[in-house]
C-alpha cells in the first residue's frame, strides 16, 4: 500500500470476491489513518476477526471494526462519500456496533434509502426483479437524485445524521491529508463485471459505475493521487442467484463470458477436495438467495486488469482452488495447486499477486 495515497480495493468479476476480508486486513496490516467507502445499501461486506466475530457492513467501510477488535488501538477516521446510499437505521446500527460516533464523517449529500425507494424496485413490472436486483432501493434512489425530485431528502436533512455530517468540502480535506503524509484506504462495491457502463451483460447490471475510477471521482480525488489499486477475485466467479417466485424464474441475473461455463457448488467441492457439506454453496450477503457459480474466465479478469488499472491482485478464496490450505496465513504453506494458480494469474495479466485470502478470517490471510 502506498503511503500519503488513494489506495482502492476494487472486485474484479461479478461482486463476492470478498472485499470485506481483504479491505480489513490490509487495514489491519498498514494501519491508514482513514478508510473510506461509496457503499450503498445493495452491497454487503464481510470482515471476521480471528476470534470468529463477524462484521456485516453495508453502510460504513468493512475496516470500521477493526477500532472495537483492537480496542481502540487502531482509530482510523471513516469517510462515507457523497454517492453512498443507506438506510438511516443500518446507518446508526453500524456506528453503535463499532463504537465509531467520534471517527465518522459522511458527506452531506449521501445519499438515504426509504422504503418506498425498496418497494419501488420490487414492483414486478416497473422494477428491477426482472434483473435479479438486490431490490434494495438503490437505483430507485439514484434515479431520483438524478432527476432531482422534490422532496428527496439527503444525509444532510436527517437530524439523526446532523452528528456526522460535516459542512467541509470533503476531496479538499482529503487531499490536505494526503499531502500531510496520511494514507487513504477505499472500499469499494460491487464488481467491475457489474458496472452499468463496463460490465459485461447489460441490463443485468447494477445501476453505477463500479471501477477503480469511478471509486476515485466519486471521491473527488485527482488521478495523481491514485496509490495502490487492489483488484480482488475468486478461482470461481459467482452471479447473484436467479428470482424464483412459485416455482418461476422471475428474475435472471445474467450470461456469462465466452470462456466461462456455469457448474454447481458440487463440482467447485469436488475439484477442491474439500467435504460437500462444508461446500455446499454460498447465499448472498443481502438477498440470501443461492449464488450462481462458474468456472474461470481469462477474459473478464483481462478486461478487469486494463480497465481498473490495477496494480496488485487479491486471490481470494485460495481454499476453493485445495481445500486443505484453508485458514492458511503462510506463503510457503499453500500447496502446490494454489501456487501454480498464482502462477497462471500471473503470467496472464502481468502482475503480482500479493495477498491471498484463504478463509474467511483477516488471519486467513498470505501475504507474497
Amino acid at each position: 500500500m502506498q503511503a500519503g495515497k488513494f489506495n482502492i480495493v476494487t472486485d474484479g468479476l461479478w461482486g463476492s470476491c470478498g472485499k470485506g476480508l481483504i479491505t480489513t486486513a490490509l487495514a489491519d496490516r498498514y494501519k491508514p489513518q482513514t478508510i473510506s467507502t461509496t457503499n450503498m445499501a445493495n452491497a454487503g461486506h464481510t470482515a471476521v476477526n480471528a476470534d470468529g466475530e463477524a462484521f456485516v457492513a453495508k453502510a460504513l467501510p468493512s475496516a470500521t471494526a477493526l477500532k472495537k477488535w483492537s480496542n481502540g488501538e487502531y482509530s482510523p477516521t471513516i469517510m462515507v462519500g457523497p454517492t453512498a446510499a443507506f438506510t438511516i437505521d443500518q446507518m446508526l446500527k453500524e456506528i453503535n456496533d463499532c463504537g465509531v460516533s467520534e471517527d465518522v464523517v459522511i458527506h452531506p449529500r449521501a445519499g438515504v434509502i426509504t422504503q418506498a425507494h425498496k418497494e419501488a424496485e420490487a414492483d414486478l413490472k416497473t422494477g428491477t426483479k426482472s434483473v435479479a436486483s438486490t431490490m434494495q432501493g438503490c437505483g430507485t434512489f439514484l434515479a431520483d437524485k438524478i432527476m432531482r425530485r422534490p422532496g428527496l431528502k439527503l444525509a444532510r436533512d436527517y437530524e439523526e445524521l446532523s452528528p456526522y455530517v460535516k459542512d467541509y468540502c470533503m476531496p479538499l480535506h482529503l487531499n490536505k491529508l494526503m499531502n500531510n503524509g496520511e494514507t487513504i484506504l477505499h472500499e469499494g462495491a460491487q464488481g467491475f463485471s457489474l458496472d452499468v457502463n463496463h460490465g459485461s451483460h447489460y441490463p443485468h447490471c447494477t445501476s453505477r459505475g463500479t471501477t477503480a475510477a469511478y471509486n476515485l471521482a466519486d471521491m473527488g480525488i485527482s488521478p495523481y493521487k491514485i496509490g495502490d489499486i487492489y483488484l480482488v477475485i475468486r478461482p470461481y466467479p459467482i452471479r447473484v442467484g436467479n428470482v424464483v417466485e412459485n416455482g418461476e424464474t422471475v428474475g435472471y441475473s445474467g450470461d456469462c463470458y465466452d470462456d466461462h461455463k456455469e457448474i454447481s457448488w458440487a463440482e467447485v467441492a469436488a475439484n477442491a477436495g474439500a467435504p460437500p457439506e462444508v461446500m455446499k454453496g454460498e447465499l448472498t450477503t443481502v438477498t440470501k438467495r443461492l449464488r450462481r457459480v462458474f468456472s474461470f474466465s481469462k477474459t473478464q479478469l483481462q478486461e478487469a486488469v486494463i480497465v481498473n488499472g490495477a496494480t496488485k491482485i487479491a486471490l481470494n478464496f485460495a481454499n476453493y482452488i485445495d481445500y486443505s490450505c484453508y485458514g492458511t496465513n503462510e506463503y510457503g504453506k499453500l500447496p502446490a495447486k494454489v501456487k501454480e494458480f498464482i502462477v497462471f494469474i500471473e503470467d496472464l495479466v502481468s502482475l503480482p499477486v500479493t495477498v491471498v485470502g484463504t478463509g474467511p478470517q483477516t488471519d486467513h490471510v498470505a501475504y507474497l
